[in-house]
Order: structure tokens, then sequence, then C-alpha cells
């Protein structure tokens, strides 16, 4: 098993600014809305503790069908594509935290703060996930490119394949509290896994992805990959 890294972060940092930003409020909206979601901020920044879970990996073998990294398979033909000049990857899980979960649950029977609590939770997720590649590059890949990939982001590496990238770490509900359910979701609800690799040129999904309009895109659509599936 690999050896893996756990980060916590016990101060995370969420500017009210950038979380009125996310839920397209602004200093102009309603006072006791304003006043309502700032307090559930600090509430959440009280007892938030965002964390991760990763660990350096070999790339064993590979064909045109998938790659076996430290004995587990992953089965995609762009993983093995992007993994063609690359011995290393870094698996990683990142969650927003069991105790933030556990505070949003207070609000699950009222629809508007339970979206507020929602974004407070993406927000601390990212918190943790800079963090994690910080030290990511920092550890393992100091010079040249650092890319991600994470299960379900496409169609040609699906939500299922999250069940052999949690294999590969094993034991992350201990470490960071973070599960897999049945359908293959992580939970708490705002967690994402994936890897971290070093390629000869920067790999975005965003490449591959038809979802034009997305808000978060980081790199214009380029073109279909040949002979995998496509997302709707």
């Amino acid at each position: 098993m690999l050896e893996k890294t756990i980060l916590v972060d016990d101060t995370p940092d969420i500017p009210l600014s950038s979380l009125l930003k996310a839920v397209r409020m602004d200093e102009g909206s309603d006072p006791e809305d304003l006043a309502e979601i700032s307090q559930m901020l600090d509430e959440a920044l009280a007892i938030a503790k965002p964390k991760a879970v990763f660990g350096l990996a070999q790339v064993e073998s590979r064909d045109e069908n998938g790659v076996i990294v430290d004995g587990v398979r992953f089965h995609s033909p762009l993983v093995s594509k992007n993994l063609a000049n690359t011995s290393r990857i870094v698996p990683f899980v990142v969650t927003c935290g069991t105790e933030a979960e556990e505070w949003s649950l207070q609000y699950k029977d009222d629809p508007l703060k339970e979206f507020w609590a929602d974004s407070i939770k993406l927000q601390l997720l990212g918190c943790i996930r800079p963090k994690v590649q910080k030290e990511v590059r920092r550890r393992f890949f100091p010079t040249g490119d650092i890319s991600a990939m994470s299960p379900g982001s496409l169609a040609a590496w699906p939500l299922k394949e999250q069940r052999p990238l949690f294999a590969l770490l094993g034991g992350v509900t201990p470490d960071i509290g973070a599960r897999l359910t049945d359908s293959c979701l992580i939970l708490p609800s705002k967690s994402s896994s994936g890897f971290f690799f070093s390629p000869e040129s920067h790999y975005e999904n965003c490449r591959y992805c038809p979802l034009i309009k997305c808000p978060n895109r980081r790199a214009p659509f380029e073109h279909e990959l040949e002979g995998v599936p496509q997302d709707e």
C-alpha cells in the first residue's frame, strides 16, 4: 500500500464577499439575508476542518484500454493516453469535512439556507484543494507541468472509477471521513477525488468537454476524443 499523507485545514478562510458572489448576492442584497448568511459562514468556519489524503503511486503497466497502478486496474483509454509518458501519479481525495457536513444538516428543511450551506461547503472544498496541489508539486513534481484528472468529470473516465481510486488509497474513511456510496458518489457531498500527474503538455478536462457554456470552463473546447464515449 502506498504511503499516505493527510492534510487538515484547521483555519479555513472564506471572505464573505467570495461567498456572496457564489450565491449571486452582494452588499446591496436584503439586509436580513446578509446577516443570516454571514452568521452561517461564521458558524461553519468555527467548526470546519477541510481534509485531504494523497500519496505517490507507480504506473506499472498500460495498454490502450487502461493502466495498472500499484496493482490496481483503471479502465479508461483517456487515462492510458494521458499516462503514456509518465510513471508516477498522486491519487487524492479532498473533502469539505464531516464537521461541515454535520453542521449543514440543521438547514435541510429550509431550501434557501440549505443552498447557502451547500455553497459554504463548496467554498471549504476550494480551501483545501489548492493546498494539496501545492504540497504535491513541492514533494513530487517540483519542475515541469502538474495536471489532474477526476473520475466522472468526462464520460471517458466514468464515475464508477472512483472505486479503484479509493482502493488505491485504501482506508480513506478512517483517514478523512470520506466514503463512497453504492452509486459511487462521495460523502460528504462536497468532496472530490482524482490524481495529479506531470505530462509533457498541460491537460485540462475542459478541452474535451462539450458543455460550452459551463461557468467553470478553464480551457476552450478543442475536439472530441476518438474511440471513447462522449458526454451528452
